[in-house]
């Protein structure tokens, strides 16, 4: 036989086949995630004194989980793990493939139920899976579902325990393997019907797609991406929350009879009559305004913003800012966004930056980019010094100032000045966290939710571990409400609490609409 043939058979069956690692290869993986973290993490000295989150003794506990896995697949998800352990929805740890497992089927946490969001009837007809949007799921194979929604939170990246758990309710019937364990085979669930009250139980087999972990072709060379000091989307691989809302434009509250619509695209603004005038709506689902191909499209839509708010000033009494699912964004944009409902200038976003070497390299080059003389270029001297100098004297973090050194930002010359509420909610991060903290703050609204995800700070990826392949992202600063406190795991907070029904889920969220135009009128 040909000897490249065999050597071509050799190959295929050691990619079928791939050997596990040993145990010094796995720790090598966990003890480069830890140099990583211990230099490069910005939160880390916080989350050891306000979380009680101590990275040396988890390094303990999963170098010796590590020594008892049994596979590959094992040690790629006891990474995966470790990382979920900083309770930080900005870091990641994602394995290098494409397979996925799905029932066919979308979940969300509502009042405390995992209930049907969407079911895909081109896979799952009527007579195989007789139920709708708010049916609830009881057991999963003869368990209680909070049993699996408690194994699968442990691979959840969350800044607070109520986004973790939500987020765990999106994986249970779609499973990606870049964050989760992929299942196979069948599962039995019993659900009940929400308007007869009968439950009944079905059997589902797992869809799976995508290739087996070690199967894949070799990744493309890494090459380290620019610093992009934009507050990172909180894109994960979770399914998307009630199908496609999150990051979205679009509204899932019904608009109101009577309503004057301004625009459907790509956000959503109308003003509708209330008990004490008109009240404006404006849906806002990120701070990373983008055109159809995908390219950046910053001025466009924040012209399309300004001419409704420029609306919103004259015909509306009061107006409410709809934040729910917001998945952050730029930080410019989101400062340029604030000023159009502030009357004065303010004080941006503050940081507390990593003092590191690297950091200090890459404000450096991202420095000499900005022509001399400019104001600028000033502002970037004023934070690459105060880097240096946390640097120099063994500072771990700097002190606050805004990330790009802006003293303050301009109020827009067309603004909103009338009351506002922001609805909020644990899917709300990042910018998300930001925007309705920083307008509270400044004592420019009213918050009426739920508390946000609390993922405070910017991001950078890192190339691939060693051995695993796996992918991690960091945070790599705190940012900070205006009262001083961090966002991270704190996020914002509502004045007005409001928990969102089964009544609102599938009955186009009227009670919460007029909830919050009741708690709005009241501030007139």
């Amino acid at each position: 036989m040909n000897f490249f043939l065999i050597l071509g058979l050799l190959l295929s069956v050691e990619n079928v086949n791939a050997r596990e690692f040993t145990y010094q290869e796995k720790l090598s993986d966990l003890d480069q995630v830890v140099s990583i973290l211990k230099s490069g993490y910005g939160p880390l000295l916080y989350k050891e004194t306000a979380q009680g989150i101590h990275i040396d003794q988890l390094r303990a506990e999963y170098a010796s989980r590590l020594l008892t896995s049994s596979s590959n697949a094992e040690f790629y998800y006891l990474l995966v793990q470790f990382v979920a352990e900083f309770r930080d929805s900005h870091m990641a740890a994602t394995l290098p493939t494409n397979m996925l497992a799905t029932l066919h089927f979308t979940t969300d946490w509502v009042a405390g139920a995992v209930v049907i969001d969407t079911v895909d009837r081109s896979k799952l007809s009527y007579d195989q899976f007789p139920f709708e949007r708010g049916d609830e799921i009881l057991m999963i194979n003869g368990e209680p579902v909070s049993k699996l929604q408690n194994e699968l939170v442990r691979y959840v990246n969350a800044g607070s325990p109520e986004t973790a758990m939500r987020k765990a309710v999106l994986a249970l019937p779609v499973r990606n393997g870049k964050t989760f364990p992929v299942p196979s085979g069948s599962i039995s669930l019993l659900i009940r019907h929400r308007k007869s009250g009968v439950s009944e139980t079905v059997r589902l087999n797992w869809a799976v797609t995508g290739e087996p972990i070690d199967e894949l072709p070799a990744r493309a060379p890494f090459s380290m991406p620019p610093v992009d000091y934009d507050l990172l989307t909180i894109e994960d691989s979770f399914p998307k929350a009630e199908e496609s809302y999150r990051c979205a434009g679009y509204s899932r509250i019904s608009i109101p009879a009577g309503a004057t619509v301004l625009r459907k695209e790509p956000f959503v603004a109308y003003y509708y009559p209330s008990a004490k005038g008109n009240v404006g709506y404006l849906r806002i689902g990120d701070y990373f305004p983008k055109n159809s191909e995908g390219g950046s499209e910053y001025e466009e839509r924040f012209r399309q913003y300004e001419q409704v708010v420029s609306v919103f000033q004259k015909e509306t009494v009061g107006l409410i800012i709809d934040q729910d699912h917001n998945c952050g964004g730029s930080v410019d944009f989101m400062h340029k966004f604030m000023s159009l409902f502030m009357g004065s200038s303010f004080k941006p976003l503050q940081f507390s930056l990593l003092a590191s070497k690297e950091q200090y390299v890459l404000y450096r080059n991202w420095m000499y980019t900005v022509p001399e003389g400019t104001a600028k270029r000033r502002n970037l001297e004023t934070v690459f010094d105060l880097i240096k100098e946390s640097w120099e004297t063994g500072a771990p973090m700097t002190q606050l100032t805004a990330i790009d050194g802006m003293p303050e930002i301009a109020s827009n010359p067309v603004h909103y000045t009338k009351p506002i509420i922001i609805l909020i909610d644990e899917f709300a991060g990042s910018g998300g966290d930001a925007f309705p903290a920083l307008m509270k703050g400044y004592g420019r609204a009213k918050l009426l939710g739920s508390r946000t995800m609390g993922a405070g700070g910017h991001v950078r990826e890192f190339p691939p571990l060693y051995y695993s392949q796996i992918g991690l992202r960091l945070t790599k600063s705190l940012f900070y409400r205006p009262d001083g406190i961090p966002v991270e795991n704190n996020g914002a907070i509502p004045d007005f609490n409001y928990a969102i029904t089964l009544d609102d889920f599938v009955s186009g969220y009227r009670a919460y609409r007029n909830f919050y135009t009741d708690r709005l009128n009241e501030l007139f």
